[in-house]
C-alpha cells in the first residue's frame, strides 16, 4: 500500500487546494507532500472606490470617510435599538452624497456596506489612496443619558480629559485594533509626536473648521474639540479626526441620528467643513 500513498496524497492535496480557492504550493520534505495556502497579493481591486462629481478633476483633493465598526462589531446602541455601525454608515453615505453635489473634492468610504474592517486597516486604505484627509465617523455612549451632543477628536498621546480617554480605550478595544501603548515607551512616544507634528497641526485645523461649520447646525458637546490616543488615527500622516455624531444613550441624540433628515443636517455641515478645509488656504 505504501507505493500508492504518495500519488494519493498529492491528489488529495490538489483537491484541498482547489476547495480553498487559493494557490497551491507543494514541497516534499522527507518524502511527504506539504500544502501551503498563500494569500493572494494585495491589488488595487481591494481599495475603496473613489467618487466625485463630473465637474471634479482627477487630481482634486481626496477625503476618505471611515464609518466606524461594522459586521460582527455593532458598536454602541440606543435603548430603542439604534446601532452605531448602522448610524455611522448612513451618515457617511449622506456626507459622500453631499460632497458629490458640492463638487471640488473626491471622496471614498472605507466600507459601503455592513462588513468588518480591523482598525489598523482603515488608515492604511486611506494612505494607499493618497488621501488628503481622513474622517472616522462614530456615535458615542455614556453611563448617563444626560450626556449629549457631537464631539471631534484629534490624536494625542495624552487624552484631553477622562471621558476622552475612556472613549479611546473603548474604541481601541473594538474590532481587533492596535494595542494602546501610550506611556509604555516614553522615548518612542516623543519621537512619534515629533514625526507627526505637521499632521497634528493639519488635524487641528480640520477640527476647527468642523467646529465652525457644525455649531448651529446641530447640538455639540462642551468642549467640542477634544483629543485622545485613538488607534485608528495613529498611522495616518495627514489631517485625521474622529467625529462622534452624538450619544446614542441620549434620547434626543439617538432620535436625531436615526432620522434621515436629522442625519442630512449633520452631513451637510460636515461636507461643508470638508470642502472648506480642502479647498481654502490655511489662512483663507
Amino acid at each position: 500500500m505504501g507505493r500508492f500513498f504518495l500519488p494519493l496524497a498529492v491528489a488529495l492535496a490538489g483537491i484541498v487546494g482547489l476547495l480553498l480557492g487559493s494557490g497551491l504550493g507543494l514541497a516534499f520534505p522527507a518524502g511527504y507532500p506539504v500544502v501551503t495556502n498563500a494569500l493572494p497579493p494585495a491589488s488595487d481591486a481591494a481599495l475603496p472606490r473613489i467618487v466625485a462629481s463630473d465637474r471634479t478633476g482627477a487630481q482634486a483633493p481626496l477625503v476618505v470617510i471611515d464609518p466606524g465598526h461594522g459586521g460582527f462589531d455593532p458598536g454602541a446602541s440606543s435603548p430603542d435599538g439604534a446601532i452605531e455601525k448602522d448610524i455611522a454608515l448612513a451618515l457617511a453615505l449622506a456626507v459622500r452624497d453631499r460632497l458629490i453635489e458640492l463638487g471640488g473634492v473626491r471622496v471614498a468610504l472605507t466600507r459601503e456596506d455592513d462588513r468588518f474592517l480591523p482598525l489598523e486597516a482603515r488608515p492604511v486604505l486611506a494612505k494607499a489612496l493618497g488621501a488628503d484627509a481622513f474622517i472616522a465617523i462614530h456615535a458615542d455612549s455614556a453611563p448617563v443619558p444626560e450626556a449629549s451632543g457631537a464631539n471631534v477628536y484629534v490624536l494625542s498621546a495624552r487624552a484631553s480629559d477622562r471621558a476622552a480617554q475612556r472613549l479611546a480605550n473603548s474604541e481601541n478595544r473594538s474590532g481587533g485594533g492596535l494595542p494602546d501603548t501610550g506611556g509604555a515607551d516614553d522615548i518612542a512616544a516623543i519621537l512619534a509626536e515629533l514625526v507627526r507634528r505637521e499632521a497634528n497641526l493639519e488635524s487641528a485645523r480640520l477640527s476647527q473648521t468642523m467646529a465652525d461649520e457644525l455649531r448651529g447646525a446641530m447640538p455639540t458637546h462642551t468642549p467640542f474639540r477634544r483629543s485622545a490616543n485613538f488607534a485608528v488615527l495613529r498611522t495616518f500622516e495627514r489631517a485625521g479626526v474622529l467625529f462622534e455624531a452624538g450619544y446614542l444613550t441620549n434620547p434626543d441624540d439617538a432620535a436625531r441620528l436615526s432620522d434621515p433628515q436629522g442625519r442630512k443636517a449633520i452631513a451637510d455641515a460636515l461636507a461643508s467643513a470638508i470642502v472648506t478645509y480642502l479647498l481654502l488656504p490655511a489662512n483663507g
